[in-house]
């Protein structure tokens, strides 16, 4: 049995927890949160979720100190300084840095100090880091990359559907347009963001649509390095609590008709894509994608093509359920290497 730490227990973290103990509850065991909220908290935050419903076991909050979790205790640390976490005490394998503030490989490695072994970023990070998308680029995935990160749900959307247009027509430009559900990290009412000078990022969420930037596009630039500087794009904050789509506007080098990149994408998410690129043709809305554990859903109603080379694409992305299942399967990919 392998043994996990959360650091940063938001809504990544606890659905990263939900389908440990769902899908690999046998082989993985998370031992340690570490978290600013106290025990109790943390236990009633994941027995209920209001987008994702109640947790399948049994939390229980033991003291101050544990929480139960399917019987198997969990130690809840409040630590902000990584380095001073009990990892080497806990004999932590490998930890999920899920509170998007440790994005280079310097301060995950805080992680490795404190006596974790591997370290999973979910979030893009700003350095090198090797960055891993499933069904991908995960073939370059080596035993010895001691931190590693899944870059993000939007990055995890678009880049099977790059991948797929890549191999067949050849992509030369894409513009990216993330419609993306409002996250934690925003204000339920117009407040200072997180960032000074990102000032639509401060305006209430549920209140407007927020443009604003996205990492989706440099993180898609290391995964598909020979696409540097030929990929751009934005994303709307909208006020919907989760599930967003992606609308990709690609220069193809090759010709091609909406019927041949719908059945190309078909053809890839039935066979190496499959359960993490989807295709439906039925006129569906966000709340339909709720829970979806695919990383990319396209909507094939709204493939389009003009002169055969400029092309649009719509994809749907439960941006925590659908991200948190790509995270779990990295981990258990972490975790054979420690075998």
């Amino acid at each position: 049995m392998k043994r996990i730490a959360i650091n940063g227990y938001g809504r990544i973290g606890r659905n990263v927890h939900r389908q440990i103990e769902e899908r690999f509850g046998k082989e993985i065991e998370v031992v340690a949160i570490n978290a600013s909220s106290d025990a109790e908290m943390r236990a009633y935050l994941l027995a209920y979720d209001s987008l994702h419903g109640r947790f399948k076991g049994e939390v229980k909050t033991i003291d101050a100190n544990t929480i139960s979790v399917n019987g198997k205790a969990v130690r809840i640390v409040k630590e902000k300084d990584p380095a001073k976490c009990p990892w080497n005490e806990l004999n932590v394998d490998v930890v999920i840095e899920s509170t998007g503030n440790f994005t280079s490989a310097e301060k995950a490695a805080a992680h490795r100090t404190a006596g974790a072994k591997k370290v999973i970023v979910t979030a893009p990070m700003k350095d090198e880091t090797p960055t891993f998308v499933l069904g991908v680029n995960d073939h370059l995935l080596k035993p010895d990359m001691d931190i590693i990160s899944n870059a993000s749900c939007t990055t995890n959307c678009i880049a099977p559907v790059i991948k797929v247009l890549h191999e067949e027509f050849t992509v030369k430009n894409l513009l990216v347009s993330s419609v993306h559900a409002f996250t934690a990290t925003q204000n339920l009412l117009d407040n200072k963001g997180k960032e000074d000078n990102d000032f639509r990022r401060a305006r209430a969420a549920t209140l407007s649509v927020i443009p604003t930037k996205t990492g989706a596009v440099k993180a898609c630039a290391k995964i598909f390095p020979e696409l540097k500087g030929k990929i751009d794009g934005m994303a709307f904050r909208v006020p919907v609590p989760t599930v967003s789509c992606a609308y990709m506007a690609f220069i193809l080098g090759k010709e091609a008709t909406s019927e041949s990149i719908n059945a190309r994408l078909g053809n890839a998410a039935a066979g190496p894509l499959k359960d993490i690129l989807s295709v439906s043709n039925e006129q569906l809305v966000s709340i339909d994608f709720q829970t979806d554990p695919h990383s990319s859903i396209v909507d094939a109603n709204f493939t389009k093509v003009i002169d055969g080379g400029a092309v649009q694409i719509l994809a749907w992305y439960d941006n925590e359920w659908g991200y948190a299942m790509r995270v779990t399967e990295l981990l258990q990919r972490v975790v054979s290497f420690l075998s």
